[in-house]
């Protein structure tokens, strides 16, 4: 029993059949835009991270300040 790997087509199979052809080229293609729209949420997500890590700290420091000057009127 061969693996269907060992068996890849030729350019006679595509130029025999050219709608097989196709859908081989749309699913490279297919396949190459997963992997880059991954990628691309990926680092959006570790960069979003950092930001909502840098927001937090500057919101304790401003909440900090309400509470200071919140002392100092009454």
């Amino acid at each position: 029993m061969s693996s269907p790997i060992s068996q890849v087509p030729s350019y006679k199979d595509f130029v025999k059949n050219p709608i097989v052809s196709l859908l081989f080229i749309c699913l490279i293609a297919i396949g190459y835009l997963y992997v880059d729209n991954r990628n691309t949420l990926t680092n959006q997500i570790d960069s979003l991270q950092e930001e909502v890590k840098a927001l937090k700290k500057e919101n304790v420091i401003l909440y900090n300040k309400i509470i200071e000057i919140s002392k100092k009127v009454n």
